[in-house]
């Protein structure tokens, strides 16, 4: 009987060789070399982007709403009342008296100012603050800040010091301790960041 079967030499398959597949290998990390860097660049261009749009945002629903009211948007927290500020409270990530949840708010309120209140891009929470008095050391007090990164919100979710080095350079002075926006309470990696976006008024 005849095997319908070819001979093993005449069916064997060709596999690759130790030397193409570390060839292979070889190519591969080269082009993640290539291409993560700039992958990551533009992944952190895109979070500095996104904060300057959020403050830019931010500022203008303020600036609205004191067009109405003629009164800023309240604090986050509920101990700025005594200080003045008759909209504070606590309601975090709600964009407080931006989306009109504060029972003292002016008849002549037309929000809501922001449809929502934006997360910055590393997960953590903007705040909103007023001081009363001067607490960045320029000597103009009315400090309306937009807490970039606050130590009130999820300790996880801390921007890196690179970023907020970046942030401070691409929207201020470059200096993490002058200019509009700075660390307070505590250092450039674990302090608050904060944003004055409206001052003096």
């Amino acid at each position: 009987m005849f095997s319908n079967r070819y001979p093993l030499s005449a069916k064997r398959l060709k596999g690759f060789t130790l030397i193409e597949l570390i060839v292979v290998i070889a190519i591969i990390a080269v082009l993640a070399a290539i291409i993560a860097p700039n992958a990551f660049k533009a992944i952190e261009k895109a979070k500095l982007a996104r904060v300057e749009g959020d403050s830019r945002s931010i500022a203008a629903a303020a600036y609205s709403m004191y067009a109405d009211t003629g009164k800023w948007p309240g604090s986050n927290w509920a101990d700025d009342i005594p200080n003045g500020d008759t909209l504070a409270g606590a309601a975090p990530g709600e964009g407080f008296s931006f989306r009109g949840n504060n029972a003292n708010m002016p008849a002549t309120w037309d929000g809501p100012y922001l449809e929502k209140w934006p997360k910055n891009p590393w997960g953590g929470t903007y705040y909103w603050d007023y001081n009363q008095g001067d607490q960045n050391g320029d000597g103009i007090g009315n400090e309306h800040v937009l807490w970039i990164d606050n130590g009130g919100g999820p300790a996880g979710f801390r921007i890196p010091l690179v970023s907020r080095t970046k942030i401070d350079q691409h929207l201020d002075d470059g200096n993490l301790h002058t200019g509009r926006i700075q660390v307070w309470q505590g250092d450039d990696t674990n302090g608050n960041l904060g944003f004055i976006l409206i001052q003096g008024e």
